[in-house]
């Protein structure tokens, strides 16, 4: 190639890359607009989708958390496949992590029961939390919310005690969300917070519940977790909780409130008048209650073959509480068809039949006929007992029930005697929960007082700092002496506390948790002295030797403690427990009678041959025990009633076990 002909290819080569860069300028710079001009929007639509996935996720945990192996509109293996076509296993993201925690949690207590594969990954840190604030700030308060609670019950074990770490945990939920100003968060972890108080405050329950209720919407729900804290199942709550407090006035201006909302809404279901009539019934406007009745019968229910069925029993409640002329003829009419109805009762109405057979027997049956009907009623009951989550109640319903089926049959005595169970329970039912609101405050004052302590010390840091003060040797000395008598103090207090604990060691029994036999007998002597019309029962577990030697130690160990746990849950605070030796329990029984504490034995034997089912071994067995009771009615020495009762229970042994051999003592 000639020289001019490389100059002119090496000038078109210039040119060429110059082109190439100038035209590639100009693209990266339409590039960098566009990317501009698009961002917020790219921004915008990666947002819209990632609130799209949290009501996605909110939707499936509403599933799991309020319907998983309990029966609703979806059953388990529905729950299964939406958990299936969620793809939340595979899913990496923050929010992820939050909802695979709180769901998982929620089945820990889920024993003898399907448990659901959620597989965790992740630890769940604070971080999660927060990406799910921002977010779905109102799902953020109802999954939090529920996983303090759920956490809790965890925790403790289902105990109350857990109160005094949720109750904290939720108010400081409360106070972060109020930063916020979004008042439906707030309104949701305040209805979190009432929830927890329900159980401890109930006057406190019902501030939190009304301070919530202008702030909750009647639908408009994004998401069926938020669909959990509406206007009208706050009404339920207030009702329920002024019924517990027996202001029924109360209950039924919010129960009218719940069923105009949901009539609107066009949710209303026959099961939404049952807390109407109790008010109403309570109120003696039982006029008013057939009326609603009748506005029950026109509802679409979700039973819809056990509307009639439920409809007749509200309505045999209204008649049994009123008693007027021609009620008994009408309750009888009303009994007979529930009795031959041949629609399928759920399982949460176990007591439906029993209840109408021990109404019919009560109007038309022999004494024989009217007792068997009360048995029957009772095993129902206590069989429900076992399946219902808040027991005391079911108890407290047992007892009214009885009341009005012993005023059906004309029976006064009995009728007042349950009347006053009833009282006696709600007075110790309500005992127990202001107790537990003293405790709390305590704590949440010591919280306080500690928090103030820390601030102080931090204004003091910071006079210090300003002032230029620096402590001297003398300061310094007595700064050293003051640290030395702390400790001494500590460690005072410390041995204090280490003998008190070991002295309750030595009084309980490591396994049961019952007294041991001397402690037991260290008290019984000035425990008779004090209430000389009181009982001791000395109980032997049937067979046991047989259970240890067929399943092992290790069974026979979670039988007697299993044993203790059923008695320790039934008896009073002021009765004790002692495990008296190998099987052998003994039972002492403050200012009781001989037929009550047969009563008791007899509960305590039922529900303890109910437990089919144990840890330690795959065969299924019951268990059952034999006693000796003797009752007192004046002062007499411990071991002399305690040898009658050894007599009383080789009694019972020989005569088929299982069984209660009992009598009475009179001394001077």
């Amino acid at each position: 190639m000639s020289r001019r002909s490389k100059k002119l290819a090496g000038s078109i080569k210039g040119t060429a890359v110059t082109l190439l860069c100038h035209c590639a300028n100009k693209l990266a710079l339409k590039c960098i607009l566009m990317l501009f001009i698009t961002f917020p929007s790219l921004a915008s639509s990666n947002d819209t989708s990632m609130k799209n996935q949290v009501n996605a996720y909110a939707n499936l945990a509403h599933a799991v958390l309020y319907e998983w192996n309990y029966p609703s509109k979806h059953s388990n293996e529905e729950i299964l496949l939406k958990l299936h076509q969620s793809d939340i296993q595979s899913d990496e993201s923050d929010i992820s992590v939050v909802f695979r925690h709180t769901m998982a949690l929620s089945n820990v207590q889920h024993k003898n029961t399907p448990r659901l594969p959620i597989v965790i990954k992740r630890a769940l840190l604070e971080k999660h939390w927060q990406t799910l604030k921002e977010f779905n700030i109102r799902v953020y308060a109802a999954l939090r919310g529920y996983y303090i609670y759920i956490k809790g019950i965890n925790d403790y074990q289902g105990s109350l005690k857990r109160l005094s770490a949720t109750i904290p945990a939720l108010d400081d939920l409360k106070q972060e969300l109020l930063l916020s100003g979004d008042t439906k968060a707030i309104a949701i972890a305040t209805l979190w917070l009432a929830i927890e108080y329900s159980d401890s405050s109930p006057i406190r329950a019902i501030q939190e519940y009304e301070n919530a209720l202008p702030y909750l919407p009647i639908d408009k729900f994004d998401n069926k977790l938020e669909m959990e804290f509406d206007q009208q199942g706050v009404h339920y709550l207030l009702a329920d909780s002024y019924l517990d407090l027996n202001i029924p006035s109360k209950a039924a201006y919010h129960t009218r409130m719940q069923i105009s909302l949901k009539k609107k809404l066009g949710t209303l279901d026959t099961s939404d008048f049952t807390l109407a009539v109790s008010a109403l019934n309570r109120l003696s406007k039982f006029t008013e209650a057939l009326e609603l009745l009748k506005e029950a019968n026109s509802i679409e229910p979700s039973q819809k073959n056990f509307k009639s069925v439920y409809i007749d029993m509200l309505r045999m409640s209204i008649y049994a509480s009123r008693l007027a002329e021609g009620d008994r003829e009408r309750l009888l009419e009303i009994s007979s068809r529930i009795i031959n109805s041949s629609a399928d009762i759920p399982s949460f109405s176990l007591d439906v039949i029993p209840t109408a057979t021990a109404i019919y027997t009560a109007i038309k049956g022999s004494d024989e006929e009217f007792m068997a009907a009360i048995l029957a009623y009772e095993d129902a009951i206590n069989e429900k007992l076992m399946t219902v989550p808040y027991k005391k109640k079911a108890l407290l319903g047992k007892f009214l029930a009885l009341k009005h089926i012993y005023e059906v049959r004309g029976d006064a005595e009995n009728a007042f005697l349950y009347q006053e169970k009833y009282r006696e329970m709600i007075v110790n039912y309500h005992d127990e929960k202001f107790q537990l609101s003293a405790s709390n405050k305590l704590n949440m004052l010591s919280r306080d007082i500690e928090l103030a302590k820390y601030r102080q010390k931090e204004l003091a840091t910071l006079q210090k700092e300003n002032t230029g003060l620096a402590g001297d040797k003398e300061k310094l000395r007595t700064t050293v002496f003051a640290l030395i008598t702390i400790i001494c103090s500590i460690l005072t207090t410390w041995l204090w506390i280490a003998k008190r604990k070991s002295d309750t060691k030595a009084d309980t029994d490591s396994l049961t948790g019952a007294l041991t036999r001397r402690a037991m007998l260290k008290q019984l002597k000035s425990l008779l002295k004090k209430h000389p019309a009181s009982c001791l029962a000395l109980i032997d577990i049937d067979h046991f030797k047989r259970i240890n030697d067929k399943y092992g130690h290790a069974v026979g160990d979670e039988v007697l403690n299993t044993f203790s746990q059923t008695i320790r849950k039934r008896i009073r605070k002021s009765d004790l427990l002692c495990r008296y030796g190998g099987e052998e329990f003994l039972i002492y029984f403050e200012n009781s009678s001989e037929q009550e504490v047969k009563s008791v034995l007899d509960e305590l034997n039922y529900a303890f041959s109910r437990v089919a089912h144990w840890e330690h071994t795959d065969k299924a067995f019951t268990v059952s025990f034999s006693s000796g009771v003797v009752a007192l009615n004046g002062s007499i020495s411990s071991e002399s009633v305690i040898k009658i009762c050894d007599e009383l229970l080789y009694k019972a042994k020989n005569s088929g076990r299982s069984r209660v051999e009992s009598t009475t003592l009179a001394h001077a």
